[in-house]
């Protein structure tokens, strides 16, 4: 079994089941997401925020290839939490595509990087 396949098949056993909305399209599909820790602020802007002023909540996304994400478009939704994509990229290996990871943010939460800067 190779790369592809033992991953492909480790996101469907193991994976949560998820509801991928993209253009009005909803897909069942299966993938990991977990709170990203604060050691991972490297994707995410890097910046230092003081506690209680700034929401910072923000999910890591593992799923499989078959269905492709759109940044601030597609919205994802596991059990009651709903959740938009903000970025988004596939991880390769040989130039064959394994999985695609994603940055996650609460979705209809206006955060500070949102808005335009006047």
């Amino acid at each position: 079994m190779g790369i592809f396949d033992t991953v492909s098949e480790t996101i469907k056993r193991y994976g949560c089941r998820i509801m991928i909305e993209n253009n009005g399209k909803r897909i069942p599909a299966k993938a990991f997401i977990e709170p990203l820790r604060y050691k991972n602020k490297v994707y995410v802007g890097g910046e230092y925020h003081v506690l209680g002023f700034n929401s910072t909540e923000k999910y890591l996304y593992i799923g499989p290839v078959d269905f492709p994400l759109t940044v601030n478009s597609s919205v994802i939704q596991m059990q009651n939490n709903k959740y938009i994509v903000k970025r988004c990229e596939t991880y390769y290996v040989k130039d064959c595509s394994i999985y695609v990871w994603a940055i996650l943010l609460p979705y209809g939460n206006a955060l500070e990087d949102d808005y335009e800067s006047d």
